[in-house]
């Protein structure tokens, strides 16, 4: 298995979810079980900044694409994945020396965790089983990735310059 993370498996596009759910859970628990206040911030940041990019590519692009494969369960993805937005927008506008913040951080960690289990323990085996060729999803993620990472670069720069 290729671990290079700049390599998108645009022929197993399950894979980068995979990866992003790995990358959570070491985050989620370098957040849980730090007692410096520094190491927390920094996990907290780049959750929410991986969740919102893997957030919006499964809502964008993957969950579309797979629908089929079981709507039912798509669709309670997106509900999830609704309630998880609105605790990361209000995440995103709070300082997280904000004592609201943690909480609702840890909420927004539990929810993302029983939803990591949905979706590899449920999901991901029927759409192994449904046979599909993966590759034009995988195109299309990678493509959308690219996208918001460049979207995303362009926004901190233009708020790192002097008014």
């Amino acid at each position: 298995m290729n671990e290079n993370r700049g390599a998108f498996p645009v022929d197993r596009p399950v894979e980068a979810l995979l990866r992003d759910h790995n990358t959570v859970r070491k985050l989620a628990d370098t957040y849980a079980n730090s007692q410096n206040m520094d190491v927390k911030k920094q996990a907290a940041a780049q959750i929410l900044q991986l969740l919102e990019t893997h957030a919006k590519l499964e809502e964008s692009v993957f969950y579309p694409a797979v629908r089929d494969v079981d709507a039912s369960m798509v669709g309670h993805f997106e509900q999830e994945h609704q309630k998880a937005d609105d605790l990361l927008e209000s995440l995103k506008g709070m300082s997280m020396d904000d004592p609201q913040s943690e909480q609702m951080l840890r909420q927004l960690i539990d929810m993302t965790m029983h939803h990591i289990q949905e979706e590899e323990g449920q999901f991901f085996p029927k759409l192994e089983q449904a046979g599909m060729d993966m590759t034009p999803i995988g195109l299309q993620m990678q493509a959308f990735e690219a996208n918001l990472v460049h979207a995303q670069a362009q926004s901190s720069q233009q708020g790192a310059r002097p008014q």
